[in-house]
Formats: C-alpha cells, structure tokens, sequence
C-alpha cells in the first residue's frame, strides 16, 4: 500500500523547484535519496494547471512537454512522472476510467507563476556564474601578468605626502592638487600644482613629478616608480604617464569632469596605449576633495566679497 501525501501546492514549493533545476541529471530516486518532499515538488510542478480528466495518453503527452521544457533537467522518462503521481495519489482514475489530478494549488499558483519562478532563478544563476568568471580571470590577469603587490599602509602614507605638497599649492593660490613620485619606497620627486606661479599650463603636479623623477634617474622611463595624486590624472597628465610608464597609479579623489583614468574617460583603455599602469583609486578621498571644495568655496566667496 502506498502512502499518499500531501496535495497542496505553494509558492514554497514553486522555489524549492526553481532551486532544484541546477541539478542537471538527477533521477527521482536521487532526489528521494535527499529527500522525499522534493519528489513531492517535482511531481507537483507537472500537474500544475491541468485539472481535467484525461486518458493516460493525454497524461503522458504531458508529462512529455514537461520533461522537454520546465524538467529538462531532470533525467526521467513520461512513464516515470507517471507511477510517480499514481504512487503518490496525486493521480488517480475517476468513475470514467480517466485519470485525474488531486493536486491542489494554493491561489495564484500556476504553471505560468513556475516558468517566471524558473526564468528569474536561471538569470540570477547566470549572473553569478559571471561574476565568478569574471573574478576567477581577473585574478589569474593579475598572477599572470605581474601585478605589484599593494601596501595599504603606504599608499597612505605617501598619498599623505602629496596632500601636504596639495596644502601648500592651495597657500600660493594654486588649484590645490599634490603628487609624489616614489621609488623603491622612497619620494624620488613631489610637486604641487604650480600653473600660475611657473606660468605653464602644463605644470601640474604629476607634470612636475615625472620630469623630476626623470631628470634624478636619467632616463625618461619610470617602469619601477609609483605615481601618487591627490586628483584623478587630467588628459594630459595621463598622457605623460603614458610615456614615462610608472608601474602604478595611486589617487585621492575622482573627477568625473576631467578625469582620464575612468572618471570623464578611460585613456589608458584606449585601443593603441602601450602602457596600461596599475591603477588604484581612493586613497584618503575625503581628505583630499575637502582641500579642493574648501579651496574653491574660499575662492567664491572672495569673489563674492568684491
């Protein structure tokens, strides 16, 4: 004598089978080894929708499509679904010799309400495979290709360094931005902004770094240098970088308007760049875009007070 369970149908069931459809090729007895409710699922989810009587054909049709579509995961044939449902009671044969359903959906639980439960779960599904793709080749990117290792404690320290080189071109009256240039642990070059003072619209404080830090080494390659910045590198600045190919790049604050390392545009993704430096990004943000929205709320209200 077989026991016959229980033949409501929710939305808990509904999720149970979404989750179970990762299991490429499981059978009914796997699933029942686990346990026997997802069985319960499985044989539910066939039935759903379909409450007239119908002849076995008719059931096994049925029972085809779904193994075709919603249980193509499942490795059963119509005639296993079959048994299943009988076994089970959720199938049986009426006064007319047709077999019907038992099943019994609790409201808004429908064949359809399955197939979008099924979508959504095979996207989320989708999208982590993804990320994980996509974490499992930037970490063999960065293995393969040589990525230099990251001291976040100096990345401070010296992101420090250039803050007070960006306090002291804010007391000239410069837009105030600082860099180092540092090499083998130690400041081969700092600068601050010094466009007004040097008259050069090209003497921005990574302008000013790299030709130092050329100059001390003799050789206009930086291959082993970091470049810190208080300010994400301008066009120009990141096409200098280019040139003189630091290793990486460590700046403060972003700059959504003129910045070229991903804030207004990404240069060095360019099509054609022979240098693509390490770049990392918000090293003691806050501290350095609160000097330039102090420096340039000061500059307002001095001209305001004129």
């Amino acid at each position: 004598m077989y026991r016959l369970i229980a033949c409501d149908y929710s939305l808990a069931d509904i999720e149970r089978f979404s989750a179970l459809t990762i299991r490429r090729g499981s059978t009914l007895d796997s699933l029942r080894r686990q346990t026997a409710d997802d069985v319960r699922v499985v044989t539910g989810a066939w039935l759903l929708g379909v409450k007239a009587p119908m002849p076995e054909a008719g059931w096994l049709a049925r029972a085809d499509g779904f193994l075709r579509e919603s249980g193509s995961w499942l490795s059963a044939s119509p005639e296993d679904l079959m048994r299943e449902a009988e076994a089970s009671g959720l199938l049986e044969i009426n006064g007319d010799g047709l077999l019907v359903s038992r099943l019994e959906p609790r409201p808004g639980i429908t064949a359809e309400r399955l197939i979008d439960e099924i979508e959504s779960a095979a996207a989320i599904l989708a999208e982590r495979r993804a990320r994980m793709r996509q974490t499992l080749q930037d970490r063999n990117r960065s293995v393969n290709s040589g990525a230099p290792d990251v001291d976040a404690e100096a990345d401070r320290r010296f992101m420090a360094e250039a803050l007070a080189e960006a306090g002291k071109a804010a007391e000239a009256g410069e837009v105030p931005v600082g860099a180092v240039l540092v090499k083998n642990g130690e400041i081969l070059a700092r600068a601050g902004n010094r466009t007004l003072r040097d008259g050069d619209p090209t003497a921005h404080a990574e302008m000013l770094v790299l030709r130092e830090g050329a100059r001390k080494t003799a050789n206009h390659r930086l291959g082993d240098a970091v470049l810190y910045v208080t300010l994400e590198p301008c066009p120009m600045c990141a096409g200098a970088i280019v040139q003189a190919r630091p290793v990486r790049i460590v700046f403060g604050a972003s700059d959504a308007r003129m910045g070229a390392a991903g804030g207004a545009l990404s240069l060095f993704d360019l099509p054609g760049i022979n240098h693509r430096p390490w770049i990392t990004r918000g090293v003691m943000e806050t501290d350095c875009r609160q000097l330039l929205t102090d420096f340039f709320a000061s500059r307002r209200q001095k001209r305001d007070d004129e």
